[in-house]
């Protein structure tokens, strides 16, 4: 099953976000939370969300590969919804300016990681809803 690559590719993923935070507790001596510092607030909702977004995301792929979804557009929504991921885990972690916790540039990977992420929740959404519907016809 193509869903299961993407579910090892994302925990590997998940791991390498886990390890990063890891260090800035380490780093800054944060125990709990993220100590006020705004570095590891950004290593933290760096990893926070992609395990939000990553769960929802798999299930809606397992479901409509099992319901048919061609094998080009499982790898074409895996890889989509993998790099619009690490977009934003990048422009959380770099690719902004920050005064504090005040964002002051570069913007652009954070919103282009998040419309890979919304088009391939949206578009694995209404093939599930089109899968129903024709099986539902049946």
């Amino acid at each position: 099953m193509t869903t299961g690559l993407y579910a090892a590719l994302a925990a590997l993923i998940l791991i390498l976000l886990t390890i990063h935070v890891i260090r800035g507790r380490r780093h800054y001596r944060a125990a709990l939370g993220d100590s006020g510092g705004p570095e590891m607030t950004r290593r933290i909702r760096a990893h926070a969300n992609f395990i939000e977004y990553t769960p929802l995301f798999l299930i809606l792929l397992g479901l409509a590969e099992r319901g048919g979804l061609a094998g080009w557009s499982v790898h074409m929504c895996g890889l989509a919804f993998l790099l619009g991921r690490l977009m934003h885990a990048y422009s959380l972690l770099r690719g902004e300016q920050y005064e504090g916790s005040r964002l002051l540039a570069n913007l652009a990977w954070r919103v282009r990681g998040m419309a890979l992420t919304f088009f391939t929740l949206g578009g694995l959404s209404m093939v599930l809803i089109v899968q129903y519907i024709v099986a539902a016809q049946r």
